[in-house]
């Protein structure tokens, strides 16, 4: 399948690892020109080299996503060396997990400008160049929280419900100029946030990593956790033109494991 992609330009956030990683990849395979952002200017680098062997330009640049300035300086150098942008992935890291009665305050103003502000600040300042061009593809990765609150991580299940609230109430709005918003919501990938939640449930079960991991794949329906590459071509499908008419939506990469319909 031709997913008609190819010169395209993407801004992936929190892409020197992981699942923004995935999708900067599975971008730069169908051709897309891809701008990575992270703090860690090392894994950054390698990324950067990595993505390049597929032939595409690239653009790294290290930056904190909840930072106004950095979020500028992102689109600034991006449209400086592209043009334009007419893909934005907006991803970045877990809030500090904890209970309610574990999260201070400044937990939750840290949580609400790292996960919504800067969501909504990045397609705040995405949004000129694609309407101009009459095509967009903004495309939010959650969590499979946002379906079925998870113990544990409070200020992830608040705001990253948020983000997809926001982004169902814009996508009306942006569909008839060409431009979709949908969220993607991944389950267990092996990531470090999950290694960092692993370590943090068998320390409060007073386990091995180990056996905390082994009864957590014992519970999966699908026995596992996920390749990340799994959601970047998800994400590589939500950009294509077949998925044109597909806005709005929060899906579900998570091997089952949600119970609820919807």
């Amino acid at each position: 399948m031709n997913l008609n992609l190819k010169g395209k330009t993407a801004i992936i956030g929190g892409s020197s690892k992981g699942l923004g990683k995935a999708c900067a990849v599975s971008l730069a395979r169908e051709g897309v020109n891809v701008v990575i952002c992270a703090r860690n200017v090392e894994a950054l680098k390698k990324t950067e080299m990595e993505i390049e062997a597929h032939g595409v330009e690239t653009l790294a640049l290290t930056a904190d996503m909840s930072v106004a300035d950095d979020n500028r300086r992102i689109v600034s150098a991006t449209i400086e060396k592209f043009g334009g942008v007419d893909i934005l992935i907006n991803n970045s890291g877990g809030p500090k997990p904890g209970t309610f009665r574990e999260v201070s305050e400044d937990d939750m103003d840290e949580a609400y400008n790292s996960v919504l502000k800067y969501n909504i600040r990045m397609i705040n300042l995405c949004l000129p160049y694609m309407e101009k061009k009459g095509w967009g593809r903004i495309i939010n990765i959650a969590s499979v929280s946002v379906k079925e609150p998870l113990p544990n991580i409070v200020l992830s299940n608040i705001f990253r419900s948020a983000v997809v609230s926001y982004a169902k109430t814009i996508s009306r709005d942006l569909i008839p100029k060409g431009i979709t918003v949908n969220t993607v919501c991944p389950g267990y990938f092996k990531t470090d946030r999950i290694t960092q939640l692993i370590n943090r449930g068998a320390e409060a079960e007073n386990i091995s990593v180990e056996e905390y991991e082994r009864r957590a794949i014992e519970d999966f329906p699908h026995k596992r956790y996920m390749d990340p590459m799994e959601l970047g071509e998800m994400v590589c499908y939500l950009c294509s033109d077949q998925a044109r008419s597909v806005t709005g939506t929060t899906i579900q990469i998570d091997g089952g494991l949600v119970s609820g319909l919807l």
